[in-house]
């Protein structure tokens, strides 16, 4: 959705302002089933995409031959690599490059994150948000393993490995940064329907049929 619509778009979108059915929406629907219904893009075809564990999915980088060559996925993705997988030299990776007929999208990303808020006020609750406010308290979370922040102010030198400052540099070079829609959406939804239709999707179900199957779900909890 952001590759192929402006962010407004994909605004609306999580909300149901706009239906599933929208062309927007089944066209980006779409555009994913024929990669993931196609044999020859995925290791173990069409039909290891709903039967695949995610954690076992990269596994095909590292046969010998490989059985696949990319790999879309979050960053903490490495947590499963084989042991002896060093990332920056076994593997590498790159923010998922804009369609060539929209670059006037440039390069959105999609993200999940950790979110504080206070659920009993005190004076400590709200020094301890005006600390995570400064600089230094993301340069000690970066200098662990696995945390990557959007805060600019940051020293991106306090990251503790190349990787993850890469990984820092794609999140602030963003041109749109937007939060994970189907977690946006309710869950019956983003767990639920829209879940189950995407394994519909590359069993053989068309775009539109899924659209529609997810639409009426969300019409049924207004």
């Amino acid at each position: 959705m952001l590759r192929t619509q402006p962010p407004e778009v994909y605004d609306k979108w999580v909300k149901n302002e706009i239906p599933f059915t929208d062309p927007a929406v089944v066209n980006a629907i779409d555009i994913f089933g024929k990669i993931a219904t196609d044999d020859k893009m995925v290791d173990g075809g069409a039909k290891a995409v709903a039967a695949t564990d995610f954690r076992d999915s990269p596994k095909g980088l590292f046969t010998v031959p490989p059985k696949c060559y990319m790999h879309h996925q979050a960053s903490f993705i490495p947590s499963f690599f084989p042991e002896n997988v060093k990332l920056g030299q076994d593997a590498d990776f790159f923010p998922y490059p804009p369609y060539a007929s929209k670059p006037e999208l440039g390069t959105p990303l999609e993200v999940a994150g950790t979110l504080v808020m206070i659920t009993k006020d005190s004076k400590a609750s709200r020094e301890f948000i005006k600390f995570l406010q400064m600089p230094l308290a993301h340069e000690l979370w970066m200098a662990q393993k696995s945390f990557v922040t959007p805060f600019k102010a940051a020293n991106k030198d306090a990251y503790g490995s190349d990787a993850l400052k890469k990984q820092g540099e794609i999140l602030t070079g963003a041109t749109t940064v937007r939060f994970d829609g189907s977690d946006l959406m309710p869950g019956k939804i983003g767990a639920g329907s829209f879940w189950t239709g995407m394994i519909d999707l590359v069993g053989g179900k068309s775009a539109q049929d899924v659209a529609t199957d997810v639409q009426k779900s969300w019409d049924a909890i207004k």
